[in-house]
């Protein structure tokens, strides 16, 4: 140890000069005290140094602090001395090679309380520094190694708080849960179930391990916001001293959320694979049930049978057709139930199938009810899931009246060729292309005769038909192939005479789709012809009826014409007496000229109407307006009617045009109105005559309605026969001839009872199309 003279440390010490024992001893005590001793003057020199460690750490009397180890790390020391110097005391850390000291500094001061320097002392803490290093390290390596683990470790003070956690742990809390203890167990660590309720924090592993329990593994569960689930497998355990005091608890957690879920999964698989085992034996079941139901719903005969052709299922049509049991035919043969013949013939179909292993389509005649039945059977072999052949399944169809119809149907193809080809109408058909492929003989000598080709089943009509009837056949032919069905009339000249056709044109249809057109030809010249005559003379007998009828209305039309050729004779004498008087001027005469001019258009009216109804020539058809016509015709028989004192009455209502000869309708109402007065008995009381119009939904009616004495049912429909009256002097044509007028226009006449008594004479028209 270096120090000063003994006189220097007696003045630094305030201690009494000259004393070398006490100087002796100071330095002896020096020498030997623990660790590190030193003091400074007030400029930070080094004035004492001793103690045990003043050969680690060197310095020498009179040093400054500052060029001396007492510096400390980075002047941490100097500034240490200068705090000293201004009345702190002050620690700071001292390094001498490998020896750390921990140091004290503090102010020196005199007697009279002045800081006349610094005083210090250090401790050698190197070996300290040394373990706690050590210990440092290995705590972090233990943290580390538990941070590492797949386990959650906690450890916690007596008191709950915790210690330590690990990362893994860590990863469970909701909130850092370092110094948290048990009372905010619930805010740190989330809410835990087990065994499906909540949980107290007192029941929790931890908890109890506090309260000095070992916890076995306990599976405990908490539920996320996004609605999954979080597993632990938690056990905890009392940490203890040796004397038994307990000092904590450790707690230790694994994460079998994984393991739960894939428990889950494998559950959910498990029932999934069970659901389809029961589901496919379900499916198994149906099917062997639908396959069943399918044997004994159908109308086919269906067996199966073994090697050795032993039956081993029948269907029900199999039961009902041989009145036997499925029970009662299984491990037969067709020798136990057919004749000999039928049962040798049945097992060598059998055996073909056998031995060839492939399907065999055959007849089979079998005796059913005892009758022999034939019936379409197809035979195929049964096979096992190795391939092997082990049985035959025959589907049988009784196909008996299908061939007799089959018989029939040739019999009556022949029947129908024989008709056809003996019609002496042409009949044919061809294709989309005007090929012919089928034609009687009257059609091939009707092709002949009109573009000069010979028939046949090869033969190409198209390049032989003329031109312009080309054209129209190709239009006639398309509307056949788009499935319209319809009749046209055509004028064609056959060897150079002009022939008219009536022609019927039929789609052919194979499998629901137009292949070509049949033709059906019926020559209409001659009927035509006779049309056209029975015509003239129908209008010839509808020209007698009028003139007939104008005939019984002659007298009525006499007296009607005599009034206005009376009052024009007595308003002309009436002139030429006032002229003769003389005297008179022209203007009075005005009113008698003007009466006289007035009753001739009245008589020339009168006239006109009866030569418009008597006149021959027929109008063409035209759209009228019915109830103009039925006017014209009250008009012609009103002065029968006010002869004979009948009311003539109307209710008409609006009506759609008619396409119509307004000639010949006219002469049906004024034939149906005369009827109606005339069959009014001179006794009867109401004698009128009712004229309705209405429309129908595709045309309009007219209803004649009179009171007279009716008409019996059973003559309703024989008042329209030709001759029949019974009116003394007439015809009997008047209803027969209305009734084919009407029937011409395409309508109807017919009678019935009128309501309250008389007769109701009804037609009906069709409405003008637009």
């Amino acid at each position: 140890m270096q120090k000063r003279s003994a006189e220097g440390a007696a003045a630094a010490g305030n201690g009494p000069a000259g004393d070398g024992g006490q100087q002796q001893r100071l330095e002896t005590l020096l020498a030997r005290a623990p660790g590190l001793l030193w003091s400074t003057d007030a400029e930070l020199r080094c004035e004492v140094v001793g103690g045990s460690a003043a050969t680690q750490v060197v310095i020498a009397v009179g040093d400054a602090v500052a060029d001396t180890p007492l510096a400390g790390i980075e002047g941490a020391g100097t500034a240490a001395h200068r705090h000293a110097l201004a009345g702190e005391s002050v620690r700071y850390e001292i390094h001498a090679g490998e020896a750390v000291f921990s140091g004290l500094v503090e102010p020196w001061r005199a007697p009279d309380g002045r800081i006349v320097g610094v005083m210090g002392s250090a401790e050698d803490v190197t070996l300290q520094r040394r373990a706690a290093s050590v210990l440092a390290t290995q705590q972090s390596v233990f943290e580390t190694m538990l941070d590492q683990s797949l386990v959650g470790i906690g450890i916690c003070a007596a008191d709950g708080r915790f210690l330590f956690v690990n990362a893994t742990l860590r990863r469970v809390a909701e909130e850092d849960p370092t110094d948290q203890a048990m009372p905010a167990a619930q805010r740190v660590w989330g809410r835990w179930c087990a065994d499906g309720a909540l949980l107290p924090v007192d029941d929790w592993p931890l908890a109890r391990a506090l309260r000095g329990e070992l916890i076995e593994a306990r599976e405990m569960y908490r539920d996320r916001p996004d609605g999954g689930r979080d597993y632990l497998l938690v056990s905890g355990a009392p940490v203890r001293a040796a004397d038994g005091t307990l000092l904590g608890a450790v707690v230790t957690t694994a994460d079998i959320t994984r393991r739960k879920q894939m428990e889950e999964e494998t559950r959910a698989l498990n029932e999934a694979l069970e659901q389809r085992v029961r589901d496919r034996t379900r499916e198994l079941q149906r099917a062997q049930q639908t396959l069943i139901d399918f044997l004994d719903h159908s109308t086919a005969v269906i067996y199966l049978k073994d090697r050795d052709s032993r039956y081993l299922r029948v269907n029900r049509h199999y039961e009902r057709l041989f009145g036997v049991t499925n029970d009662a035919v299984v491990g037969q043969r067709a020798d136990d139930m057919f004749p000999p013949e039928v049962a040798d013939a049945l097992r060598h179909n059998d055996q073909q199938v056998l031995a060839h292993g492939r399907s065999l389509h055959i007849e089979e005649v079998v005796p059913t009810a005892g009758e022999p039945r034939t019936y379409l059977s197809v035979k195929f072999p049964l096979r096992d899931p190795r391939g092997d052949v082990y049985g035959v399944c025959g589907i049988s169809t009784d196909i008996t009246e299908l061939k007799r119809a089959e018989a029939e149907l040739r019999r009556s193809q022949a029947t129908l060729t024989a008709v056809i080809d003996s019609s002496p109408d042409p009949i044919w058909a061809v294709d989309a292309s005007i090929n012919l492929l089928a034609f009687n003989a009257a059609a091939a000598r009707f092709i002949e005769d009109v573009i000069g080709l010979t028939p046949s089943r090869e033969a190409r009509l198209k390049p032989a038909v003329p031109p312009d009837i080309l054209t129209r056949w190709l239009v006639f032919l398309q509307r056949v192939l788009n499935g319209e069905r319809f009749t046209v009339e055509e004028s064609i000249t056959v060897r150079g005479v002009p022939r008219r056709l009536l022609v019927s044109l039929t789609p052919m249809l194979e499998d629901g789709r137009v292949t070509g057109a049949a033709a059906f030809t019926k020559d209409i010249t001659e009927l035509m012809r006779a049309e056209e005559q029975a015509r003239q003379h129908q209008a010839e007998l509808a020209h007698v009826l009028r003139l007939h009828t104008m005939g019984e209305m002659a007298a009525s039309l006499a007296h009607e014409v005599n009034q206005p050729l009376g009052a024009i004779a007595n308003f002309a004498q009436g002139v030429r007496r006032r002229l003769d008087a003389g005297g008179i001027e022209p203007a009075e005469l005005h009113r008698s000229v003007e009466a006289i001019a007035r009753e001739a258009l009245r008589a020339g009216e009168i006239t006109r109407r009866v030569r418009h109804l008597l006149r021959k020539e027929d109008a063409p058809r035209l759209p009228v307006d019915l109830n103009e016509i039925v006017g014209c015709a009250l008009r012609v028989a009103e002065p029968t009617a006010r002869q004979r004192r009948v009311a003539l009455q109307t209710q008409v209502a609006a009506l759609p045009a008619v396409l119509a000869d307004a000639i010949q309708i006219e002469q049906v109402l004024c034939n149906l109105i005369l009827n109606g007065i005339e069959a009014i008995p001179a006794a009867d009381q109401t004698r009128r005559v009712e004229i309705e119009t209405r429309a129908t939904g595709s045309g309009v009616e007219v209803v004649v309605r009179d009171s007279g004495i009716g008409i019996d049912a059973q003559r309703a429909t024989d008042i329209f026969q030709p001759f029949l009256t019974t009116k003394p002097g007439g015809l009997g044509m008047g209803l027969a001839i209305s009734r084919s007028i009407i029937e011409a226009h395409g309508g109807r006449l017919w009678a019935t009872s009128a309501p309250g008594g008389g007769a109701a004479l009804h037609f009906t028209l069709p409405a003008a199309s637009d």
